[in-house]
C-alpha cells in the first residue's frame, strides 16, 4: 500500500513537473512572438541601418570632418540612433549585454559623427576629440562591426576630455570616467580606422590611449 502511495505521488510530481514545464515554455514562446513583433514594428517605423561588419575596408578608412550641420547630418544621427536602439533591444534578448555606441563608418558613412549612451542619455556627437586623457581603466570592448575580440579585456583611459559640437552647432566638453571614457574611445577610434583587434595580445591588451 505504502509502495502504491509513493508511486502515485511520484507519477503526480511528474505530471505535475511536465505541466509546469510546458506552462513556462508557453510563455517565453508568447514573449518571443511579441518581442519579434515589436521588433518588425520598431523596424518597419524606423530607418535601421545596415551594420558594416569587419574586415570591410571603409571601416579602415579616415573619417571626414563635418563642417556643416544640415538636414543630412540630422537625418543620419536620427537614423544611427534609431539603429543603436534596434541592436540594443536585439543584443540584450540574445547576448544579455547592450551596445551602447555606434559611429557612422560602422554604417558605411565616413562623417566624423558617433551616437553614445552616456549616463542614460543618448548624445550626438560631431567631430569628437579627445582632449586629454588620464589613468587605466579594463573592461570588455565588444563591437557590433568586430566579433574577434568580444568578451576579451582591454585596457583603456579612465578619464577623457571630449570636445565635439551638438545638432545645435554649439561646441560642448563632455568629461567621461570608466566605461564611458572607454566607450568614447573606441567609438572615436572608428572615425580615424582603427579596431578594437589592433589592440589584441594573447586576450590581453594596452590601447596606445592607456600608455
Amino acid at each position: 500500500m505504502e509502495c502504491r502511495c509513493q508511486l502515485q505521488m511520484m507519477e503526480s510530481n511528474f505530471l505535475f513537473n511536465k505541466r509546469s514545464f510546458l506552462i513556462v515554455g508557453l510563455h517565453i514562446a508568447v514573449v518571443a512572438v511579441g518581442i519579434g513583433a515589436y521588433l518588425g514594428f520598431y523596424r518597419k517605423n524606423n530607418n535601421v541601418l545596415r551594420i558594416v561588419q569587419h574586415p570591410d575596408p571603409i571601416l579602415r578608412q579616415i573619417s571626414n570632418r563635418i563642417d556643416h550641420i544640415d538636414n543630412h547630418i540630422i537625418s543620419l544621427s536620427n537614423d544611427m540612433i534609431a539603429t543603436l536602439r534596434y541592436r540594443t533591444m536585439i543584443d540584450l534578448v540574445m547576448k544579455s549585454s547592450l551596445p551602447r555606441g555606434l559611429a557612422a563608418p560602422q554604417v558605411g558613412i565616413l562623417e566624423r559623427l558617433i551616437v553614445c549612451g552616456v549616463n542614460g542619455v543618448i548624445k550626438v556627437m560631431i567631430n569628437p576629440e579627445i582632449l586629454a586623457r588620464e589613468g587605466v581603466y579594463s573592461g570588455k570592448d565588444d563591437c557590433m562591426s568586430v566579433h574577434d575580440g568580444d568578451n576579451k579585456i582591454l585596457k583603456r583611459s579612465a578619464y577623457v576630455k571630449v570636445k565635439y559640437k551638438g545638432l545645435d552647432n554649439r561646441e560642448k566638453i563632455l568629461i567621461a570616467r570608466n566605461r564611458n571614457a572607454a566607450l568614447l574611445e573606441h567609438e572615436i577610434d572608428h572615425l580615424n580606422g582603427v579596431l578594437n583587434i589592433d589592440y589584441w595580445a594573447e586576450g590581453y591588451a594596452l590601447s596606445p590611449a592607456a600608455k
